[in-house]
Formats: structure tokens, C-alpha cells, sequence
């Protein structure tokens, strides 16, 4: 098999073929929400904004248009830094992925984004979590991994 045919028929079995960042992603966003919870693979409770006291969000996303096994990223920031940062594989040509982030304590302005295998952003929200009384708000970050 000619090297041109390898890589052909490699683009056929995944997403992440060889391509130039100026080129439209083959991945669509068709639903991208922040919520308080997952019940039974939905987003309940979406909002921009949350209470200090919440313990922890999720940020779901319809991702259409895979041709194969792939993923995507969810990225997450907050106050311009970036947070947590996880792989999510997409099956299907139409996949429900989603992350949750422990939030408490953790006051700012946030931001969750959705990247494609090669980094291009697909869609994201931002959201805020409210300054409060909770004694954690004063406490230096530490990374938390879930």
C-alpha cells in the first residue's frame, strides 16, 4: 500500500487527520450548557450564574459530525487561568459528553470552552460563581483533579 493510500485510509477511521488550522472542524457543537447537575445524561439547572455555596457544576455538550472514534477537550478557566483540562471521546456522529467541576469556594468569573482534536475552539459559555461568606473563598486554589 502506497503512503498516500495509508494516510487516506487512516482519515477515514478518526477524526484527527492531517490538517491545516484555517480549515472549518468537521465537529459541530448543537447543544453547550453549564448546569448544577447530570440526571440521566441531561443538564439540569442551567445558569450563567451560581451561588457561592454551590458545590459543583457540569458543562454539557451535543457534539455532531464525528466519522469515527475522536474526542474533544472541555477546558476549564477561571479568572483567565486555565483550571482543568480533560479528553472526552466521541463514539458517535451525534455524542453527549460532559465534565464536572467541584466549584465551592471558588468565587470568579468562569469560562468552559470545547475544543476539537486539533485545538479549534467549537463553542463556550461563561459563567459566574458569586463571592460569599464560605471560608474556602479566602483560601489560595489548589488544583483539583476529578
Amino acid at each position: 500500500m502506497s503512503p498516500k493510500n495509508v494516510i487516506l485510509l487512516s482519515c477515514t477511521l478518526a477524526i484527527a487527520c492531517p490538517i491545516t488550522a484555517g480549515e472549518p472542524s468537521a465537529l459541530k457543537v448543537s447543544e453547550i450548557k453549564v448546569c448544577r447537575e447530570m440526571v440521566d445524561r441531561e443538564c439540569r439547572g442551567p445558569a450563567t450564574s451560581f451561588k457561592a455555596g454551590t458545590q459543583s457544576v457540569a458543562f454539557f455538550t451535543r457534539v455532531d459530525g464525528a466519522t469515527g472514534d475522536g474526542f474533544v477537550e472541555h477546558v476549564w478557566k477561571r479568572d483567565g487561568k486555565e483550571i482543568r483540562r480533560s479528553r472526552l471521546p466521541i463514539k458517535a456522529g451525534s455524542y453527549r459528553a460532559w465534565t464536572t467541576k467541584r466549584i465551592a469556594g471558588m468565587s470568579g468569573a468562569w469560562k468552559v470552552e470545547v475544543l476539537d482534536p486539533v485545538g479549534r475552539s467549537l463553542g463556550q459559555l461563561d459563567f459566574v460563581v458569586e463571592k460569599g461568606k464560605d471560608a474556602a473563598d479566602s483560601k489560595p486554589e489548589v488544583p483539583a483533579s476529578e
